[in-house]
């Protein structure tokens, strides 16, 4: 295991059972050994792989693509039972809208958890720390840094909250960042998890402001878009200078946990 903490998201709830004995890749010691039982190597994944590919020889495995296709069809039809068309195409909208060498920033947010495991490409997000207002802030620094292809930001209007001062910076050093805020009212994943376990939710919802009003008022150009008009409103905000605000009222679900 590379690069995990194996923590709630990446060992699927702690319902991580391996058949044989984990060894454990990672560069912060405090992830190392503290979900699951493993042979711990404190080590930068690009340093201890490039020594593992001296060391190792090349072993082939006839049988690992039909495993993977097998693995890939169950969890298709998964999804396809759930009724979750709007979720996929809403993805499918962000993916298809951003240049392929765009990098993208991600806040704990509902498309968040779709795009760790479908996102064709690297993708940066907070959910090792599992903290809100990553995304824009991220995405400015790295927009400062290279500033020759856009740089998109994706968060919820609650994690969205966290960060709104930093319009003033995207506006400021005129930064090809877009802010992609999907506005579903509250902290949707967290009134999922409480109505699944108690029927209710309670402390979800949040007052906000009118997202595209605001950033107007920073000088930031902003649209309100739908899951129809998502592709090409966002993928026209990418395409112009400076910074820019894309907002998706939409209500979208999380896919059932696969340990359940």
């Amino acid at each position: 295991m590379v690069g995990s903490g194996l923590g709630e998201l990446s060992s699927n709830y702690h319902t991580f059972r391996p058949r044989g004995r984990v060894i454990q890749i990672e560069a912060d010691l405090g992830k190392l050994e503290s979900n699951h039982p493993a042979l711990g190597i404190h080590a930068d994944a690009r340093n201890a792989l490039s020594a593992l590919l001296d060391a190792v020889s090349e072993r082939r495995d006839p049988a690992g693509a039909e495993s993977v296709r097998t693995v890939l069809a169950k969890v298709r039809a998964r999804i396809a039972a759930q009724d979750l068309t709007l979720e996929q195409r809403v993805l499918a909208s962000v993916r298809d809208a951003l240049p392929a060498a765009s990098p993208s920033f991600w806040d704990m947010t509902i498309l968040a958890y779709w795009a760790w495991s479908a996102w064709p490409g690297p993708m940066h997000s907070g959910q090792g720390a599992g903290g809100l207002g990553y995304a824009f802030p991220a995405a400015l620094g790295a927009a400062a840094a290279d500033r020759t292809k856009p740089v998109l930001a994706v968060s919820g209007d609650g994690g969205a909250m966290y960060s709104l001062a930093e319009l003033a910076t995207a506006r400021q050093y005129d930064l090809p960042v877009t802010w992609l805020i999907v506005d579903d009212g509250g902290y949707g994943i967290l009134r999922e998890y409480m109505t699944d376990a108690f029927g209710e939710a309670t402390g979800t919802e949040l007052s906000r402001p009118d997202f595209v009003a605001l950033s107007e008022s920073f000088g930031v150009p902003a649209v309100r878009t739908t899951p129809e008009s998502l592709r090409e409103d966002l993928a026209g905000a990418l395409a112009a200078p400076g910074p820019s605000v894309v907002v998706l009222p939409a209500l979208l679900r999380m896919f059932a946990p696969t340990h359940l």
